[in-house]
């Protein structure tokens, strides 16, 4: 019988939690929404949040439990078992693909974490080139990829502290952010009046809604570790409600935040990159403490971004090797090492992705 099956670990609901939250949302994902639709967004995240994290989210919740225990991976397992081999065998290579430019995108976040924790500034990354750059991310894939297969629970680890430093580290800056107000500091986007946060439909705006969509996707992620559970049919659902719970919160009081320490008619254009360390280095100085928050949101935007990358890796891996029929994938691709990881899955995906590089 396979390891993973004999093994006594069982992961816990929030750990489940945590793993599937560090692939989900993040504080660098309320950050383009804010600058492509303004206040305006701050509806949509609420309208997104009841019309489609939650019902994702519990559409996930319902998959998991009906086929927790059974294979190990995951999407492409659900789609076998309720279709067919060949279905399940594309539903594998998609999404294993689609996974392989966001694995490259997430080793670059982490330098970059790893640059204003050194530096305290963004320019260690504008120093280095674009083959430096790639090699480093080739270096980072591939220390994951031996933690992973030589500490067990690494990824566990991993997700738990970064998803929960990552969410504390919100609830921080919100809480700040109206410690602020309450002692004179002003609001940045003007007008800040209730008619902003009403949207004005257009192309424009159903368009950017789409990168929201995007955004919060990636739940499905955590499916090759149901088998892990202890009582997946039961813990499963909890985990996903408390992933949609935090994901509310993040999302809408997050941006409130921002919008209230950053005009969102006027965002700085390196948004993506650098933009959640511009905030938390404009938070700790208008409190007076420097450069103070900053140097702890790098830390754990490093960890965060570390365990997202590990997950990323892991599932992705998963998916591929973890449940396809034999007559579609070759025998040497499912073989397994001692620990029972697909370890010739875990080459292939690290490989594409520094070639997607």
């Amino acid at each position: 019988m396979d390891s993973l099956l004999t093994k006594k670990h069982y992961i816990s609901w929030p750990v489940i939690a945590f793993l599937d939250f560090v692939t989900i949302i993040g504080f660098d994902d309320i950050l383009y929404p804010l600058q492509n639709q303004g206040l305006s967004v701050v509806f949509t995240w609420i309208f997104m949040v009841f019309a489609f994290v939650i019902p994702y989210e519990m559409s996930v919740s319902q998959l998991g439990a009906t086929f927790a225990g059974q294979e190990e991976g995951g999407l492409s397992s659900w789609v076998r078992r309720s279709t067919n081999d060949t279905l399940g065998y594309w539903t594998a290579w998609m999404y294993w693909a689609a996974s392989l430019p966001y694995i490259v995108d997430v080793a670059n976040s982490v330098i970059i974490s790893i640059g204003w924790m050194v530096t305290g500034d963004n320019s260690l990354g504008k120093q280095m080139s674009n083959f430096t750059f790639g090699l480093l991310t080739f270096i980072i894939i591939l220390i994951f990829i031996l933690l992973q297969n030589f500490f067990k629970r690494s990824m566990e680890v991993m997700a738990t502290i970064g998803g929960g430093a990552m969410f504390l580290m919100t609830v921080l800056f919100v809480i700040m952010t109206a410690y602020t107000l309450l002692h004179g500091g002003r609001i940045a986007t003007q007008p800040f009046s209730f008619s902003s946060f009403i949207p004005h439909f257009s192309l424009q705006y159903f368009s950017t809604t789409g990168l929201l969509m995007f955004a919060v996707c990636g739940a499905e992620l955590v499916a090759p570790y149901l088998i892990r559970m202890r009582n997946p049919k039961k813990d499963f659902p909890k985990a996903m409600w408390l992933v949609a719970l935090m994901t509310a919160f993040l999302t809408v009081f997050g941006t409130i935040s921002l919008a209230i320490f950053f005009n969102a008619n006027d965002l700085p254009h390196d948004l993506k990159m650098n933009g959640s360390y511009y905030a938390f280095q404009l938070l700790g100085r208008r409190l007076g403490l420097g450069n103070l928050l900053l140097y702890i949101f790098s830390v754990v935007q490093a960890i965060y971004m570390m365990a997202q990358l590990a997950v990323l890796l892991d599932a992705a891996s998963w998916v591929i090797a973890g449940d396809t029929a034999g007559r579609f994938m070759p025998r040497w691709m499912s073989k397994r090492n001692k620990n029972g990881r697909p370890l010739h899955s875990y080459v292939l995906t690290s490989g594409c992705a520094f070639s997607c590089y």
